[in-house]
């Protein structure tokens, strides 16, 4: 299995895109521009991007092509954006081939986490405390996705009070992954390395929807990251 968990834990920090739409342009334009890992979604309506993504049949042909794609890059997949995600509900993403699940971990079924075959990132919303996350290590979570903005904030800039709060997450000893719920730039890069953030989750707030906009966002990114 192509392993998010280990790219995240053997590099300086992780360049994720976080796909808008469900198309393998803007997939391509990605990985030309210096993406390491790809995340997809079905059944959600996806605030961040105003995207409305369908069923795992209707959004077949499209992430097909996707993985394709993405060759020996992790591919990761969102399967729900509301009710609860059953173990039986991974088996197909499993034979897909796909690397790794993200959810809200309040639409995550308990028996997931011992789900063999794939990865599992999970997510806290802005309503949870640290207590709550620090079991998450030893219950199998793989990765955290700190995903912690109220919505009201989404595309203002990031604060320091913001890094501080990835830079506890990184404490509780699971790889964090900081998606762009803030307009987050390539200056912020070093300090989010900095805090111990091992992964950089670019999505719809800060690369926009059109290919060549997202590869010339990717590709700034890249650079900054390379300059670690």
């Amino acid at each position: 299995m192509k392993s998010l968990k280990r790219l995240l834990q053997d590099s300086n920090l992780t360049l994720i895109y976080s796909l808008p739409l469900n198309d393998k342009r803007l997939a391509e334009a990605a990985l030309l521009g210096g993406a390491d890992v790809l995340k997809v979604h079905i059944n959600v309506s996806h605030r961040a991007s105003g995207t409305k993504f369908g069923t795992l049949e209707e959004e077949r042909y499209s992430l097909e092509e996707i993985l394709r794609l993405a060759g020996d890059r992790p591919v990761g997949i969102v399967p729900k954006g509301e009710g609860i995600v059953t173990a039986e509900d991974l088996i197909p993403l499993r034979e897909m081939g796909f690397s790794f699940v993200s959810a809200y971990a309040h639409h995550l079924a308990p028996e997931v986490l011992a789900f063999p075959g794939l990865e599992i990132m999970v997510a806290p919303d802005y309503t949870y405390s640290l207590d709550e996350l620090r079991h998450w290590q030893a219950w199998g979570v793989d990765v955290l996705e700190a995903s912690v903005i109220e919505p009201s904030g989404y595309g203002e800039p990031l604060n320091l009070r913001d890094v501080g709060t990835y830079a506890r997450f990184a404490e509780l000893g699971l790889p964090v992954v900081v998606p762009t719920q803030r307009k987050i730039t390539p200056l912020n890069v070093p300090l989010l390395g900095k805090a111990g953030v091992k992964g950089l989750m670019l999505g719809a707030v800060v690369t926009g929807k059109e290919p060549e906009q997202v590869r010339s966002v990717m590709q700034e990114f890249r650079n900054a990251i390379d300059s670690l």
